[in-house]
């Protein structure tokens, strides 16, 4: 053990993070029975673990005396205790406590050590902050000579020592950066950038750096120039870090990963919140598993005024999302928690959502109306390792091109916010958008799924008589049992084989997540899967029937085949009531408020528009060449089935061919591509390919 000495003051940079001290040994005592000692000091609530007085609990209520052995070895491996110690003591409360789950058997020793090797495979869970006081003698620490000596040489040593000492990983890479994850004030986990302080504190607590001089050695802080060198490397020995979750979570290979600290497999960082605990998930969960699952979760959102059974469908797969995003090969869509009317209760669903998948209230969004306030705070959301976000009480039209593009990306790539550089991060959120009657816009619509609450009340937030009226307080109770229920669905759909769902509509780009949630939803028997898209579709399309309007009225009130450049079919729309009346309400908003910008406003929704067919005739706007400078369009009637062409019809079978002119003595002036230098070739019969 190290001596410690009397408290004093330290360089902020050098104790900007503590690491714990190893734990004092405590003797072992004498008796026997419940009341034995742990051979390592506990805090009070490992000591209640210890005591069995909070054993791991099956669903049924009934004591799980597995999980309640790992659960102590977990409390003594955090707490520093050996492999031999802890075996004895697992072997000792499994007798004292009345457990008895391997007492007796002949491979009791056995199963003891399989318990330490799991805790070890996932490394220690280093919660405890301590306080730094007195100076500390590292013998065990390398010692790094800083001076008369090239840069490669003192990093690679540096970058040893902290290698050496990641174990279990306190150290990540991020982004393209060295991250660490930390707690702020509340208890909330965090991804935190390690800048060149953090990176300082780390190298002064795993070796000694000193300085040789004729007179011998002196204790030096790492220089900047190494902990600048250290932080701007091309590569780091450390593991890589996609996100930190507060919950269990389903790995790709539809195992469970539930024991606190890092998983290699996901690269997630589990970090349970104070006293959270989740009993062990069935292997394969019975029918009447699931059928106890479904009836826990329909307390937590039974109660919620859903328009139709494909919201409440829909709302079981925004649950699952976020323990499950793991084993979705791919992109999540956004969940349109809409409704008529404030006080409908879409916040309180989100907020209940968020707390059963995080623990707490998902990271909150507004809706900016300004495109570069939204990539900054997406940006902001991702780089932070956020893996709920929701955009709350969206008011009137949701249009965001940096939203839709994150909606579909796997990586998210952006300047950072004060820095002339840039950071990609993975992209593994679940994304949730509340609001009143939201008018989708852009790509929007077709990168969302619908869930519609209706109260049918002209008072909506004056409902009463709920099971649970603190729906909050109680999920937030009971929260390891609702997702204990989340994951025993989404087990039994593994353990059946993944079977898919059937006459689930199909969502473009999405296909892994509707394959995967989709077919989990139906295996634990809910029907309406995505039932509600196409009324989500015909809903957003609003504006497409403006614009349907607008050109029947062009195409009656003026000679739509003519070309005319904007500036002309402006003075014509400013002359012409009809054509004002039926202009969509953008373009009407921009037309009262000034020409000139109307102008514009119509040119660039014209160029967007262009050759999108509107109604039965399948009426669209061409662009007609240009005049003076001026782009030119008119409209077009054309038919509304797409024609396909193929590679194969545009087989040249002659292509490629070498033609023999050497014997023949003819000189090689045409190139051998005969689909644009064969003169012999058939016109007619070439066109009939196409």
């Amino acid at each position: 053990m190290h001596s410690v000495g009397t408290p004093q003051s330290w360089d902020p940079e050098v104790i900007d993070q503590a690491i714990p001290q190893l734990p004092k040994a405590v003797p072992n005592s004498s008796g026997s029975g419940s009341t034995a000692e742990p051979p390592v000091e506990l805090t009070h609530e490992a000591l209640e673990v210890w005591r069995g007085e909070k054993p791991k609990v099956k669903h049924t209520g009934e004591i799980d005396r597995s999980g309640s052995l790992v659960k102590v070895g977990r409390v003594l491996y955090d707490a520093g205790a050996t492999r031999p110690a802890i075996v004895a003591a697992l072997a000792e409360r499994d007798d004292a406590l009345g457990w008895q789950k391997y007492t007796g058997r002949p491979d009791a020793d056995r199963r003891y050590h399989e318990i330490v090797n799991e805790l070890e495979s996932n490394g220690r869970n280093r919660r405890t902050r301590v306080t730094i006081s007195g100076s500390r003698e590292h013998e065990e620490f390398p010692k790094i000579i800083v001076n008369n000596r090239q840069l490669p040489e003192v990093t690679a040593e540096a970058i040893e020592a902290l290698a050496t000492r990641n174990d279990p990983p306190e150290i990540f890479v991020r982004g393209g950066r060295l991250v660490r994850v930390r707690e702020d004030e509340n208890g909330s986990p965090e991804i935190q950038s390690m800048d060149d302080p953090h990176i300082k504190g780390r190298l002064g607590r795993v070796a000694n750096f000193v300085r040789t001089t004729e007179k011998g050695e002196t204790k030096v802080i790492p220089p900047d120039w190494l902990v600048k060198d250290v932080g701007q490397l091309p590569y780091w020995p450390f593991p890589s870090l996609e996100a930190v979750v507060e919950a269990p979570i389903m790995r790709p290979d539809g195992t469970i990963f539930d024991v606190p600290g890092y998983d290699p497999q996901t690269r997630l960082y589990y970090r349970p919140g104070e006293g959270f605990d989740v009993a062990s998930i069935p292997a394969a969960p019975t029918t009447a598993d699931t059928k106890d699952a479904i009836s826990l979760l329909d307390e937590a959102v039974g109660e919620f005024p859903y328009e139709d059974d494909a919201s409440a469908a829909n709302t079981l797969a925004l649950m699952l999302t976020p323990l499950v995003r793991q084993a979705v090969a791919g992109p999540v869509p956004l969940a349109l928690i809409d409704k008529p009317q404030a006080g409908t209760g879409g916040s309180l669903l989100a907020e209940t959502i968020a707390i059963i998948g995080s623990g707490r209230m998902a990271e909150m969004l507004g809706a900016p109306r300004d495109e570069e306030e939204w990539r900054k705070q997406i940006t902001a959301k991702l780089a932070a390792g956020a893996t709920m976000i929701t955009v709350d009480n969206v008011e009137g039209a949701l249009y965001a091109p940096s939203l839709a593009r994150a909606l579909t990306a796997r990586t998210w790539t952006d300047r950072i916010l004060g820095r002339s550089e840039t950071v990609t991060v993975s992209q593994r959120a679940t994304w949730i958008a509340t609001g009143n009657n939201i008018q989708l816009r852009g790509d929007l619509p077709r990168r969302c799924y619908w869930i519609r609450l209706d109260a049918r009340e002209s008072r909506p937030w004056q409902r009463e008589n709920f099971k649970h009226p603190d729906l909050l307080g109680w999920v937030t109770r009971n929260r390891g049992r609702l997702v204990h229920a989340l994951l025993t669905l989404a087990r039994a759909w593994f353990a059946a084989g993944k079977p898919k769902a059937q006459d689930v509509p199909r969502l473009g780009s999405f296909e892994a997540w509707a394959e995967t949630v989709g077919g989990m939803v139906a295996f634990a028997g809910i029907p309406g899967f995505l039932g509600n898209l196409a009324a989500l579709y015909d809903k957003a399309d609003a504006g497409g029937a403006e614009w349907e309007g607008f050109l029947s009225t062009w195409w009656e009130e003026l000679d739509a085949s003519k070309p005319i450049t904007v500036a002309d079919l402006t003075k014509r729309i400013d002359g012409n009531d009809t054509l004002k009346a039926a202009l969509p309400g953008d373009l009407a908003e921009a037309f009262d408020k000034s020409t000139g910008s109307f102008s514009r406003k119509l040119g660039t929704a014209l160029a967007k528009r262009a050759g999108t067919r509107y109604g039965e005739d399948g009426m669209h706007i061409v662009r007609a060449g240009e005049f003076r400078r001026a782009v030119r369009w008119k409209l077009e009637l054309g038919a509304t089935e797409c024609e396909f062409v193929s590679l194969v019809s545009l087989l040249n079978p002659s292509a490629g061919n070498i033609q023999k002119e050497k014997n023949t003595g003819e000189t090689k002036t045409n190139s051998t591509n005969s689909q644009t230098h064969n003169p012999h070739r058939d016109p007619e019969a070439w066109e009939e390919t196409f």
